[in-house]
């Protein structure tokens, strides 16, 4: 009996000690799972401040003195007409430069630099960045970039529009290679059109003073530019991929592929850094043996003639019968490519020289693109 009430009082006890046990490790556990709900705001904070952009430190951490020192070295060798080296240091500059004065005159002169070295394209994205990044810069504020726009699109937009041009080859250099020489008659020049050059300088004028007189009148000249025709007569040695010419004769088929690489050889002199193969549209293309040396001519279209009859010699007496009816009358037919311009040449290349892009064209012909 005595041991069935101790019996009894083990499991009473156990009985009383179980609930305060379940009920502690319970508390615990929500007080763990609370610290864990506590952590979380300050790991987002973390992760935040960890995902935030870095401010740039001031010239990106290098010392003023130096990128003056840099600075000051790029000028003399400017002015020293050592531009392809000066043009490096001052692209170093503008990387490393933060400060205003230094980043918008090392782009100045990288673009001077750039134009002096044939770099077009970095002279005129140069100029664009420093126009974006730096508009109230006094480099900008003083016309300079202005001035220096201005001048270049009126010298561009004067077009060489007479080209009578002659390529052969002279003689052999060491290697074995031909050495070609261009003949042009006297008091011509040879003028590359440069127009993306005048173009971009355009967009720059436009990024400064949208509205000023200088852009507006680099407009009126670069669209004079577009609509001036062209007459030409290409005669080159260079052009035949075949140095025997065709195989057959000289009067053999001027084939649709030798017209496109022909067009991009004349593309390749006449323009700097573009080319297109439908020049040929526009031209009279045949090739041609003389001297046993074959060669390719090119030449724009004869003006067309007006098909009317004349009346000017008819007496009086006898005026010209009236057709017999209406639907006798032919229009006249127009050739829309049978003049040459900057601007029907444009559009049938799928190209905006304002944008510096192509479109998506398909092949179609001169009437649905409405030249």
């Amino acid at each position: 009996m005595r041991r069935l009430c101790l019996t009894f009082v083990f499991f009473a006890l156990l009985a009383s000690f179980l609930p305060t046990a379940v009920d502690a490790s319970t508390s615990s556990h929500n007080k763990r799972v609370k610290k864990k709900h506590a952590v979380h705001p300050a790991a987002s904070t973390e992760a935040q401040a960890t995902s935030a952009a870095p401010t740039v430190e001031r010239n990106h951490g290098i010392a003023r003195a130096k990128l003056v020192a840099a600075y000051d070295y790029a000028k003399n060798l400017y002015a020293a007409k050592q531009f392809d080296k000066g043009k490096d240091i001052f692209k170093k500059v503008v990387l490393a430069a933060t400060d205003e004065d230094l980043s918008s005159d090392s782009l100045y002169l990288y673009s001077q630099c750039a134009f002096r070295t044939e770099d077009f394209t970095g002279c005129v994205k140069g100029l664009t960045i420093l126009a974006k990044r730096w508009p109230d810069s006094p480099i900008i504020r003083s016309g300079y970039v202005s001035r220096f726009c201005s001048y270049l699109i009126n010298d561009v937009a004067h077009l060489q529009t007479n080209w009578d041009y002659y390529r052969f080859k002279e003689r052999l250099d060491e290697k074995g290679s031909p050495v070609w020489k261009e003949s042009i008659p006297p008091g011509f020049k040879i003028k590359r059109i440069n127009f993306k050059l005048a173009f971009g300088l355009y967009r720059v004028l436009r990024i400064i003073e949208p509205n000023s007189p200088q852009a507006a009148t680099a407009g009126q000249q670069l669209s004079y530019m577009l609509n001036a025709p062209i007459t030409m007569v290409w005669v080159d040695e260079k052009a035949p991929p075949d140095p025997w010419g065709h195989p057959a004769d000289f009067f053999s088929i001027f084939s649709e592929n030798e017209k496109k690489d022909f067009s991009k050889v004349i593309c390749e002199r006449l323009f700097f850094d573009w080319q297109t193969e439908k020049l040929y549209k526009f031209l009279v293309m045949y090739d041609d043996v003389r001297n046993s040396k074959p060669f390719f001519v090119a030449k724009t279209k004869p003006p067309e003639e007006n098909t009317s009859p004349d009346t000017s010699t008819l007496s009086n007496s006898a005026a010209p019968p009236p057709p017999a009816s209406s639907s006798a009358v032919t229009p006249l037919l127009r050739d829309p490519l049978a003049v040459l311009t900057l601007s029907k040449l444009f559009q049938i290349s799928g190209y905006d020289p304002y944008s510096d892009s192509y479109t998506n064209v398909i092949e179609s012909s001169p009437t649905d693109l409405n030249l």
